[in-house]
């Protein structure tokens, strides 16, 4: 049996736009914000709940109290259902939607789930309000999660439960945007864009075609670094988004990022994007001094705690390139962090790296080198940029590359 994964807006409904009005809309009539960034694609997580999680935190810097979602959520759903009665030719359903829905659950080797973007009851009634039934499908919304990736998973394992099978032989997801296809490669899941449903042939044949799309990504996530509204919104819904604490992995990988420092003892140390503390926690007794500095708040709080009986660590709250220490290292670490930059960013961390990195000092570059939806870079191109620095700027002392990440180690001229 094979799983087809529906999006909805865009894909079964034509209410893109009046999504976007109503839910701006909401967000000035219950929290009085005018400004909102719209081209979604720029957000770490395209979903209702993502974009609400970072708006609130770069307006107010915290997350939305339960109560507040509430009323958001319903204020949204009540301004969707005056634009129903006003123009209701706003909430049209996708050309064919309705046939291929109903041709697919005819059918015995393929079976329909969906996943949004949306919140369950917003999506639930514009799927009501362009005429489409799908009372009898398995459904994944933005309450389950801020991550698409989550939400496509959580459709799959409801489908899996109501359709009693344990693995699905093919699983297609069915989309309109960049978002869902960056979700397709993510999960490494085949991907069909559908614009409508008027050839039906034509469709199927792209179902039993379909393939991984090729790794890439928008133009408007690789010019944009990473704002620190990302990372709240992160460590606000997981403490340890990363499992940096827990997973094998983690602990493997700072055993060997201990075990490449080149001298047993670091005057003063640069850990740039210390997180929740597991690795400035490992890192404190190789220095005298130990600055690790981090966007998050709630991740930077962990730390503090963490850390706290070593009185070599301190800590900051600091945006790098924007901000920098105005002080002289030996040692700059900077692991899992140099992808969250732009190119443009990366350019100006190298440059304020090295001014502050003394002559003989240390740098050491540890990065998941995989694909990565959301990263503005990926640990490769974070690296080997920091090797053509090399050999006028920087002497490269030693190299590791294991399946899932990369360790250099340089030392300034």
């Amino acid at each position: 049996m094979k799983l087809i994964v529906f999006d909805i807006d865009g894909t079964l409904t034509k209410t893109n736009d009046v999504d976007t009005e109503c839910f701006v809309q909401a967000f000035k009539d219950v929290f009085e914000i005018t400004q909102i960034n719209t081209n979604w694609s720029t957000y770490g997580h395209t979903t209702d709940s993502g974009i609400t999680l970072q708006i609130f935190h770069e307006q107010f810097e915290r997350a939305p109290s339960q109560e507040e979602l509430s009323k958001l959520q319903d204020c949204f759903v009540e301004l969707l259902n005056q634009r129903y009665s006003t123009n209701p030719d706003m909430f049209a359903k996708i050309p064919a939607a309705s046939v291929i829905l109903h041709k697919i659950s005819s059918l015995p080797d393929w079976k329909i789930a969906l996943a949004t973007g949306g919140w369950r009851l917003s999506a639930l009634m514009k799927l009501q309000a362009a005429g489409l039934d799908v009372t009898q499908f398995p459904i994944a919304t933005a309450d389950d999660s801020y991550s698409r990736e989550v939400i496509v998973t959580t459709a799959i394992k409801a489908a899996q439960k109501a359709y009693n099978q344990q693995e699905f032989e093919k699983i297609v997801c069915v989309g309109d945007g960049i978002w869902d296809v960056l979700t397709a490669i993510q999960l490494q899941l085949p991907f069909v864009g559908a614009t409508d449903f008027l050839d039906i042939e034509a469709f199927f044949e792209a179902l039993n075609t379909a393939t991984v799309p090729k790794p890439h990504k928008p133009e408007e996530v690789q010019k944009n670094s990473l704002p620190p509204s990302y990372f709240e919104t992160l460590y606000t819904t997981n403490p340890d988004p990363w499992q940096f604490e827990t997973s094998e992995y983690e602990a493997k990988k700072y055993t060997n990022t201990i075990n490449a420092l080149a001298k047993p003892r670091y005057q003063s140390a640069l850990e740039i994007g210390g997180s929740i503390g597991i690795l400035t926690e490992k890192l404190a007794p190789y220095c005298d001094s130990l600055l690790s500095v981090e966007v998050s708040k709630i991740a930077q709080k962990q730390a503090r705690t963490r850390c706290k009986k070593l009185s070599q660590v301190r800590f900051e709250l600091m945006r790098i390139p924007e901000q920098f220490p105005q002080e002289t290292f030996d040692l700059v670490l900077i692991s899992e962090v140099g992808y969250y930059w732009c190119r443009k960013d990366l350019q100006k961390s190298q440059t304020l790296i090295l001014k502050n990195l003394a002559k003989g000092g240390h740098l050491l570059l540890v990065h998941w080198t995989e694909y990565a939806r959301d990263y503005p870079l990926n640990g490769n191109e974070v690296h080997d940029s920091f090797l053509e620095l090399a050999p006028t700027q920087l002497k490269h002392l030693k190299s590791q590359r294991e399946q899932q990440y990369r360790l250099d180690l340089f030392e300034r001229v």
